[in-house]
């Protein structure tokens, strides 16, 4: 088995368990990133060394999980949001979001030009790609209810 197969194999087995645990682990004070981060370590070289991955020869690979994991965590996040754009449940969110991706571009760009020598457009675009954007800071903007939700689309 390659180890492309196996880590599909083991990735899928534990969505599929942490799917259907989702309701007795909300009760637990661990967030679901951090139970992905320990199944990840157990798996991995540190742990039974199930997975050892180069992340050379590898790379392709890595590439393609990294996306993945980027559209499902980004996916999940808008399927729990529940307001409109112009709803002021927005502005807790923004006012988080918005100074430190502004603040963390502007630095990252800083040391960019002044650090590393980039020409000031790819010192931004180095920031931009570093920003936090976190899309946790979604889950500030979903509501309890899907009743809630309906009462605030209706106006």
């Amino acid at each position: 088995m390659s180890a492309a197969t196996l880590w599909y194999l083991i990735s899928g087995l534990v969505l599929v368990v942490m799917a259907l645990a989702a309701s007795r682990l909300r009760h637990l004070p661990l967030s679901t990133s951090l139970i992905y981060l320990c199944v990840g370590l157990a798996i991995g070289p540190l742990g039974l060394g199930l997975l050892v991955l180069d992340p050379l020869a590898d790379a392709g690979l890595l590439e393609r999980l990294s996306e993945v994991a980027v559209i499902v965590s980004l996916f999940t996040a808008g399927l729990k949001l529940r307001a409109r754009f112009s709803d002021p449940i927005w502005r807790i969110p923004l006012r988080l979001a918005a100074p430190a991706m502004l603040i963390t571009v502007g630095l990252i760009a800083f040391v960019g030009v002044y650090g590393l020598g980039l020409s000031v457009g790819m010192a931004i675009l180095l920031g931009a790609i570093l920003a936090p954007t976190d899309p946790v800071l979604a889950a500030d903007v979903q509501v309890e209810e899907p009743a809630i939700a309906i009462d605030c689309a209706s106006g």
